[in-house]
């Protein structure tokens, strides 16, 4: 059966346990402790290609959003011409709705507003779209220069990296 990481540490944590109080002889053998520098290196390892290979799924998967965006617009664009094609058609014909066996299809008329100058655009007829946040870099920057940003702060981390 195999351990935990965290089952690991614990087991090496509890081998420098074993000292005799009275002499401080070491009670574990070379062995031991090889044996668990063993099973963790393998354990960290397997760790470690298991976040390669779901780092490469993720990427993956994200090329092949990417490639099915594409297709889904190229597909919008055909359908768009079509739907134009089959307006047009039916137009030059006059007919408003043909019924087949597989299809009812009809025109309607709609109104759409079609703005051609929106800088010419009254302000009461404008949406203001503000968005805001924080600036990390350039609060990064001051922090480091030693200037107060309320609310922020320089954080100390460690990360991982697995080639």
């Amino acid at each position: 059966m195999t351990r935990s990481l965290y089952e690991i540490n614990a087991a090496y944590l509890q081998l420098f346990e074993r000292v005799d109080p009275e002499t401080g002889e070491i009670l574990f053998t070379d062995e031991e402790l090889d044996a668990i520098k063993e099973e963790f290196e393998v354990k960290a390892d397997n760790i470690g290609c298991l976040i390669k290979e779901v780092k490469a799924l993720i990427k993956a998967r994200k090329e092949e959003i990417d490639a099915l965006k594409i297709k889904n617009d190229s597909d919008q664009k055909r359908v768009n011409h079509l739907e134009k094609y089959l307006l047009n058609a039916l137009m030059m014909r006059g007919k408003k709705k043909l019924v087949t066996a597989r299809n009812t299809i009809s025109t309607r008329n709609t109104k759409s507003v079609s703005v051609d100058a929106e800088i010419l655009v009254p302000k009461e007829y404008l949406k203001v779209k503000t968005e805001t946040s924080p600036m990390k870099k350039e609060i990064g920057v001051a922090l480091k220069q030693g200037i107060d940003v309320p609310g922020c702060s320089l954080v100390e981390k460690t990360s991982l990296t697995v080639k």
